[in-house]
């Protein structure tokens, strides 16, 4: 009976012990100026990765906030959110190999009365697609960009 649970015991350790690891890399930016500081969260299969208050920097690309994380291979539920809002993007990835996923959040208040004033006096007070965000902003949104090839930096 010994030798029966010894040997159900390695198949389960070699089952567990084959799982195979692979690296999740998030950059995490605030590509607003209209609100330089914003409270993000990160959630990776509920759990809490990152909770931070996030700067807008004028550079491209935001490398000031990065998490890696050592995931099992397969389906993970990524949830991107603003803290104390109902605004949150959730995402299942599947990570077969080392990943790296962008994480933004965007937003872009509306012009105020001085501003369209300029504005008009710029575009002859005609809004098309190429001006219209100048004039109405942007509501608050976040989005995800995912890679399976590390990017290269030149």
């Amino acid at each position: 009976m010994k030798k029966k649970n010894l040997l159900i015991f390695i198949l389960l350790i070699s089952l567990f012990g084959c799982e195979s690891k692979i690296d999740g890399f998030f950059y995490i930016s605030n590509g607003s100026r209209d609100q330089s500081e914003i409270l993000l969260r990160l959630i990776i299969d509920n759990d809490t990765i990152f909770e931070k208050n996030v700067k807008y920097s004028n550079i491209a690309p935001d490398l000031q906030y990065i998490e890696n994380r050592n995931l099992t291979k397969g389906k993970h539920k990524i949830i991107f959110e603003v803290v104390h809002t109902n605004l949150k993007q959730i995402e299942n990835l599947v990570f077969d190999k080392d990943t790296w996923v962008f994480l933004s959040y965007e937003y872009k208040k509306p012009a105020d009365s001085l501003k369209r004033a300029e504005l008009n006096k710029s575009f002859g007070g005609v809004k098309d697609s190429t001006n219209l965000i100048l004039y109405d902003g942007q509501k608050p949104s976040l989005t995800f960009h995912v890679m399976e090839n590390e990017p290269k930096h030149q």
